[in-house]
């Protein structure tokens, strides 16, 4: 069948001259100028030009049928690693999208691998090993161009253009109290827990299979943190997105390093099963240590023998470790000696967080103790007691927020007192188990041990603490005798007792009393004022926050299912930071509060119990207006959580 001269795919109608337009623009709206493009029709007509200062092209007498539109990708690759992303991700939230359609314009959001000519050179980036990076290439190798079909023609198509960047997570390297830093750190305590294949990313000839394995540290760094459709997100309990910024991608982080000692060709059967990974990029580097998650990581949070410490970590001669986590420790330095040595020198030119959960904690804190001199910020979660008393005293100037869930059961442990015994000295399993046994028997004595006085090293928390502390409210009545009459009561006579009972009602703070401690010497008197005029008892918050110990609690009995960090620690992180910049998202955290807050104000609240709860309610109220005030000067850090929460919700635990 010929062609009619109105077929709109003939490429041979001389009678059928068609014309396109293109504005390419940044996700701000900003013009893409001077880059080199060519538009290929099907019938073999080329056009090639530059996009002027609108960003703008356009081309005439053209053959109603199939174009590609293609960009010179150096140039192209170089300008998009400068421009930054809108706030909110998706095409629902691009106001490029709705000027364009508002004015009748066509609309597409591309990224730059749908415009490439071919493949770019990308800054220290091995495309043979790791391939492009998905998000940007979804086709790897293929640089066809944008395709316009026939009824694409004889009109505008404005084409946004997605940033040449990288997700990189926001961490403040302060002396202070951060809780973005605990949401963030938190969810690297997660991530090192998750299995995967301890591979050298130097040596490893083809790193795609890893980086295409989902729910791995590789995974994350290396696809997740490029993916800019969403915010990186750990999938555990619950799915929780990180609180990240863009950053050109040269300044992306680099392949993560996962270090398993069972994966080590030399692993001694029987031996400590210690993991951890670490990642940098050009200003942080992140370490992570696993937690407890098997029979042998078991055991070596058992054997908690105290030790002489050695001397590379404290050097006072005094301090006791603990024997368990210190081999656990040691080994890692052990079978990878050559591939942890660079985090040391690294540490030396960039901001250093180390993190852990559990026994990752008590791994943490002593690999920030090695570190210190590089001043490591060292963020825990329910983690145990590591050192007696002299050595964590040794460490107060390592900057270390310590996360305790109300009564996890974990952090009690090992108890504050002198846990030796010459029954550890019994070689092998043996002596641990014995140990063990002396413990459990003994255990009746522990109150007795403490009120010794000089009764040795006893094992100490170290770090300020962050206590997610479940408070309750007492109620009290006073009671008189069954003749006493109202006149009486009101001149307190007849008073035969106090009644008093817990008020129907909790509420779990999250109370960080270095806020108040914090008092510098030259401004101590305008501070304690200031403490005092927020409602801030200190004396009351030192009585509840001991030095080097665990809180007083409201809780009577240990809870071993306080300990859990995907449902626990990171929920209730999620929370409290969602309440603070959506209130309107936490029904339920804000209902518990009011009623909590009522329950203290309560004619038959005892008094000194509801003076606490209103120190209490200052100290988080002061914490909660130190993030707002941070967020309101940092731009970066408002865009980060404006995305934040459009991606999280309110979980329960």
């Amino acid at each position: 069948m010929p062609y009619q001269y109105n077929d709109p795919y003939c490429a041979d109608c001389s009678k059928r001259k068609a014309w396109i337009e293109c504005v390419l623009v940044d996700e701000q709206n900003q013009p893409l100028a001077g880059l080199s493009y060519t538009l290929k029709v099907r019938n073999g007509v080329i056009r090639k030009g530059v996009t002027d200062v609108q960003g703008y092209l356009r081309q005439e007498d053209l053959p109603r049928t199939v174009a590609t539109l293609t960009i010179e990708s150096q140039k192209l690759t170089d300008e998009m690693e400068k421009r930054p992303l809108r706030t909110l991700r998706g095409e629902a939230h691009s106001t490029v999208k709705a000027d364009a359609l508002l004015q009748g314009y066509s609309y597409r959001y591309a990224v730059i691998g749908e415009l490439c000519d071919k493949a770019p050179d990308i800054d220290k980036w091995e495309s043979a090993r790791f391939g492009l990076p998905h998000y940007h290439f979804p086709k790897e190798d293929e640089f066809n161009g944008l395709k316009f079909m026939g009824e694409d023609f004889n009109q505008r198509h404005v084409i946004e253009v997605c940033p040449f960047r990288a997700w990189s997570l926001i961490l403040s390297h302060t002396p202070d109290y951060d809780m973005v830093n605990a949401y963030n750190l938190g969810l690297m305590s997660l991530l090192v827990y998750k299995n995967e294949v301890m591979v050298d990313p130097d040596k490893t000839e083809d790193m795609r299979d890893f980086i295409n394995t989902p729910n791995t540290t590789t995974s994350f760094f290396y696809q997740q943190c490029f993916d800019l459709s969403q915010s990186p997100v750990i999938k555990d309990s619950y799915d929780y997105p990180a609180i990240v910024t863009d950053v050109p991608f040269n300044q992306r982080y680099r392949p993560a390093i996962f270090l398993d000692v069972t994966q080590s060709e030399n692993h001694e059967k029987g031996d400590h099963d210690t993991k951890l990974f670490f990642v940098e990029n050009e200003t942080q580097i992140i370490v992570a240590w696993r937690g407890t998650a098997s029979l042998r990581s078991v055991l070596t949070d058992t054997t908690y023998q105290p030790i002489p410490c050695p001397t590379t970590l404290i050097p006072d001669g005094k301090s006791n470790v603990h024997r368990g986590f210190l081999e656990a420790y040691q080994c890692v330095e052990k079978y990878f000696n050559t591939k942890i040595k660079p985090i040391e020198t690294i540490s030396i030119r960039k901001n250093v967080f180390i993190t852990g959960h559990s026994l990752g904690g008590a791994l943490a804190l002593l690999h920030a103790t090695e570190l210190r001199k590089n001043n490591p910020l060292l963020y825990t979660y329910g983690m145990p007691r590591v050192f007696t008393i002299s050595g964590a005293k040794a460490l107060n100037s390592l900057n270390h927020y310590r996360h305790v869930n109300d009564a996890d059961s974990v952090t009690s442990v090992p108890f504050d007192t002198n846990m030796d015994s010459w029954l550890f000295e019994i070689g092998g399993g043996l002596g641990t188990t014995l140990g063990v046994l002396w413990t459990v028997t003994t255990l009746p004595t522990v109150p007795l041990q403490k009120s010794l006085p000089d009764f040795g090293e006893v094992y100490s928390h170290h770090g300020n603490p962050v206590s997610l502390f479940k408070a309750r409210q007492i109620g009290e009545e006073i009671q008189y005798s069954e003749a006493t009459s109202n006149f009486d009561k009101k001149s307190k006579t007849g008073v035969i007792g106090k009644k008093r009972w817990r008020m129907n009602g909790d509420y779990k703070f999250y109370l960080v009393p270095n806020i108040a401690n914090a008092l510098n010497d030259k401004l101590q008197k305008e501070q304690t004022s200031l403490v005092q005029s927020l409602g801030i008892d200190k004396q009351r918050l030192d009585d509840t926050f001991p030095q080097q110990n665990n809180p007083n609690l409201d809780t009577i009995i240990t809870m071993p299912l306080d300990h859990f960090m995907g449902s626990q620690y990171q929920a209730i992180i999620n929370n409290q930071l969602l309440f603070t910049v959506s209130p309107e998202k936490t029904p339920k955290h804000v209902g518990s509060k009011q009623r909590f807050e009522a329950l203290t104000h309560h004619q038959d609240a005892y008094k000194l119990n509801a003076e606490r709860n209103a120190t209490f309610i200052a100290l988080e109220s002061k914490l909660i207006q130190d993030i707002k005030q941070e967020i309101s000067q940092n731009s970066s850090l408002k865009e980060a959580l404006e995305r934040y929460k459009e991606e999280t919700h309110e979980l329960p635990v």
